[in-house]
């Protein structure tokens, strides 16, 4: 471990509390996208992609500081590395209820996300049935004769004739 004095770090407690901030945005970005999925308004899905994009890369840049400044400290930059630089923190109660929060709005955003990407699958196969049915009715137009009158199926010339 780092034999730095304290190990305490505002900067660490910020990123956290930043990215506990910039997950709630993204929580919001994703129940908008649901319920933009959900009335079928897909021209809001594409602002709401670019957005959600942006968002995400700013938080792998948090989630990255986050980890760096934990390896500064001597612990690993994950999870079990937060929870250990936590418990050698003299007034972790702060960092860890924050900490708790990032973990509880994180669960949050997956759930949601799992759903959002259930409401596009079922979206993507309406759009693949109602593009089968107007295929379907594409080659029965097909069906008419030259004089504009409806045709049986198969009633064209026979393989074989001239």
């Amino acid at each position: 471990m780092s034999g730095s004095g304290s190990l305490t770090s505002p900067s660490l407690q910020n990123l956290i509390a930043e990215e506990v901030a910039q997950l709630r945005n993204f929580l919001v970005l994703l129940e908008q996208e649901q319920q933009a999925l959900a009335t079928g308004d897909v021209e809001r899905l594409l602002p709401l992609a670019g957005d959600k994009n942006k968002l995400f890369g700013r938080l792998a840049q948090l989630g990255e500081a986050r980890g760096k400044a934990l390896a500064a400290f001597g612990f690993a930059a994950d999870r079990q590395g937060m929870e250990g630089w936590l418990g050698r923190q003299t007034d972790a109660g702060g960092a860890g209820r924050t900490w708790q929060e990032l973990l509880t709005l994180a669960e949050k955003a997956r759930a949601l996300n799992q759903i959002n990407g259930k409401l596009i699958a079922t979206r993507l196969a309406d759009n693949q049935q109602a593009l089968s049915t107007l295929m379907a009715a594409a080659n029965q137009a097909a069906l008419y004769g030259p004089d504009g009158q409806a045709r049986p199926v198969g009633s064209g010339r026979s393989l074989g004739s001239v």
